[in-house]
């Protein structure tokens, strides 16, 4: 019989850690697995190889240390899964692949942080159209005029 003062049996005692620190350590695993062939060059001269490399392997040590996290702490217990985040969170980075060369990257900028925007809660519109312009401005200014990238601005150009 178990008293008030007795240790409560071991097991799973953060579903989410456990469940986020697996996911993490397979993604690093798969991330290893898909760079298996990147050339790692030397120490003098390294190849495109060692930062895949390097974060699968930061990867996967992040999971182990969450998932031990789950098994010795006390955490929040697995819940239902939240699939309006998910599922526009995927069509928003699908909108953006299919519309980033035809539309140019204003367009499928805006396509992005507009599904993004609604998979959370509590929709600011004033506040996200200054955040869009904002990152709007930056994303032309890093990636057109700073790097150079051979893309489209609007779709007409």
């Amino acid at each position: 019989m178990i008293g008030a003062d007795d240790e409560p049996p071991r097991g799973i005692r953060s579903g989410q850690d456990l469940l986020c620190g697996a996911m993490f350590a397979l993604i690093g695993a798969g991330a290893l697995w898909v760079g298996r062939d990147y050339p790692m060059g030397t120490p003098l001269r390294l190849g495109s190889g060692v930062f895949p490399w390097l974060l699968s392997w930061g990867l996967i040590g992040v999971g182990a240390i969450v998932f031990v996290r789950g098994l010795l702490t006390d955490g929040p217990r697995l819940t239902g899964w939240a699939w309006r985040p998910v599922i526009l969170i995927t069509l928003a980075a699908i909108c953006f692949a299919l519309l980033i060369e035809p539309a140019g990257l204003v367009v499928s900028m805006a396509v992005l942080m507009g599904l993004g925007a609604l998979a959370g809660d509590g929709h600011r519109p004033r506040e996200l159209s200054i955040f869009l312009a904002i990152m709007l401005v930056l994303g032309v200014g890093i990636f057109i005029w700073g790097l150079g990238m051979p893309i489209k601005v609007f779709p007409w150009n």
